[in-house]
């Protein structure tokens, strides 16, 4: 795919469906995962501060496998998983994305979660940020046989709204939403539309560098990527 900016005219402004990653996208995670990385980092005995930043380079990949990159034990999983969850009350929405959720609840459009995230630690973090109601379907890292870049987590995304909606869902007419160089590799093989999220945990050039269909600088500039009405109060507070 080359990057064209703007959603392809073959996409009109009612998608079967949307698929988002979780962390950098809907919920703003990043001094939650400092402080868990730090913790991971000081219980792996190593000196001087966390390499945070390039922990966010791996951001898509499961846990275990992000640990195994920086050189740390995987078994120091439990470590960064019980220190997330302590902090649980630094996860927030993105502002705008509890506008949007409701937007596509309303329109009929079903809504699922891909995230290299476990499932539980996903149903934490959306519960945490009371938007677990708004999630039609959450496939985390665990839940598939391949993580991101392979396709298999949208995949499996899809098939479970087929099954909870009983709607034909094309992935030719489904969004992908993600802030990761894993998000736009795995979108991209899986055939769907892929849309960069530009408010994310990684650098707005290395995401247009992966050719996505469409970017977006915040939340906001999503409702009309999917034909939705900007609501008013939001184009106030995001101008």
């Amino acid at each position: 795919m080359s990057h064209r900016g703007t959603v392809p005219p073959t996409l009109d402004s009612h998608p079967d469906a949307v698929v988002f990653d979780l962390d950098g996208v809907l919920l703003d995670t990043t001094e939650n995962m400092r402080l868990a990385f730090a913790a991971t980092w000081t219980a792996a005995g190593r000196d001087g501060e966390a390499p945070f930043a390039e922990f966010l380079t791996h951001m898509g990949a499961p846990l275990p496998r992000i640990l195994g990159l920086l050189g740390l034990p995987e078994t120091l999983t439990d470590v960064y998983s019980a220190e997330s969850r302590r902090h649980l009350g630094l996860v927030e929405a993105y502002p705008g994305v509890r506008e949007l959720l409701s937007a596509l609840k309303a329109a009929g459009t079903p809504v699922a979660i891909a995230t290299g995230k476990s499932h539980e630690r996903a149903m934490l973090a959306l519960r945490s940020a009371g938007l677990d109601g708004d999630i039609d379907v959450v496939i985390g890292s665990d839940l598939v046989g391949r993580p991101k870049p392979a396709p298999d987590i949208v995949h499996t995304a899809l098939a479970r709204l087929r099954a909870s909606t009983g709607k034909a869902i094309d992935p030719r007419r489904t969004l992908f939403v993600g802030d990761s160089v894993l998000d736009m590799r795995a979108g991209t093989a899986a055939g769907v539309v892929v849309v960069a999220a530009g408010w994310g945990q990684t650098a707005p050039e290395i995401l247009r560098a992966e050719g996505p269909d469409g970017y977006a600088a915040r939340v906001a500039d999503l409702f009309g990527v999917l034909g939705l009405p900007t609501p008013s109060s939001l184009e106030v507070n995001l101008a």
